[in-house]
């Protein structure tokens, strides 16, 4: 399979895990949807949102091959958006979810994100793209009101003016890029991306390749720095290994990929 995954969580330093993760892939593995989902809204409701989301991704991805990942993308977060409300109702409270999906078909990737979780992606060992978090730390960052340095350690980064779940309709950020041998995405919580570096991301893969659970050897790193006081940790990495010489990109295969959803897109090098 050209696709290779390693994916890792960890309770942290809480009393219970509501993030949750899982990795999707059709019968024959032409097709994979990576999902991460940071519950909030406290205890047994936050893990219940993320749930949602998980289960609402099982089921779109059943139906089959999605015609246009982009809006299949879109239309997954707002249904979960549409089931952590009704699970709102029922259980009395304003739960809340974040999510970062990754959908892959052959050497072209898309994604998806709502909230702070994030997706990186790496060419030749060096970031090259993430998200860029739903929070209002990083909003002043784009308004020239904080320096980005800055934004990790404020306390204005747990501040999330956009979730799944909620009175407001969330506006899912779309990208999309075609993908050369050896390039890889991860997606991860913020309890995994506050405690640990690209770099060191990078540098371990070199140590301990997808096969021999370098997810795992990562998300222990964030755990032994968040002590007592750590968040969840999730951490889900994919890397393409076609097997093939490298060759130049397609222009046009790229346009074509990330033309439609240029009015989301926002990405940082």
């Amino acid at each position: 399979m050209p696709w290779q995954f390693s994916m890792a969580s960890d309770i942290g330093g809480r009393s219970e895990q509501q993030d949750r993760i899982d990795t999707l892939s059709s019968e024959n593995g032409d097709i994979h949807l990576v999902i991460v989902a940071d519950g909030m809204g406290g205890h047994r409701n936050g893990a219940l949102a993320a749930e949602k989301v998980i289960e609402t991704a099982r089921e779109y991805f059943s139906a089959g091959p999605a015609p246009d990942p982009g809006t299949f993308l879109e239309e997954l977060c707002l249904e979960s958006h549409k089931a952590i409300n009704d699970l709102g109702e029922d259980e009395k409270r304003s739960p809340g979810s974040t999510c970062v999906l990754l959908y892959l078909s052959g050497p072209e990737a898309y994604w998806a994100h709502v909230g702070d979780s994030r997706m990186y992606h790496f060419r030749d060992g060096e970031l090259i793209n993430r998200t860029l978090d739903h929070s209002v730390a990083q909003l002043m960052v784009a308004q020239g009101k904080m320096d980005a340095e800055d934004a990790g350690s404020s306390a204005l980064q747990n501040q999330l003016y956009m979730r799944l779940g909620g009175n407001n309709t969330p506006v899912p950020e779309l990208g999309a890029s075609a993908v050369e041998d050896r390039e890889f995405f991860m997606l991860c919580s913020d309890g995994f991306w506050a405690r640990v570096t690209p770099k060191e991301v990078t540098d371990c893969l070199r140590r301990h390749p997808l096969e021999e659970d370098a997810a795992r050897q990562l998300v222990e790193l964030a755990r032994e720095r968040g002590g007592s006081d750590g968040d969840n940790i999730s951490l889900a990495i994919t890397r393409w290994e076609s097997g093939k010489p490298r060759h130049g990109r397609d222009l046009l295969a790229r346009l074509r990929l990330l033309f439609p959803w240029h009015r989301h897109r926002r990405s940082r090098t």
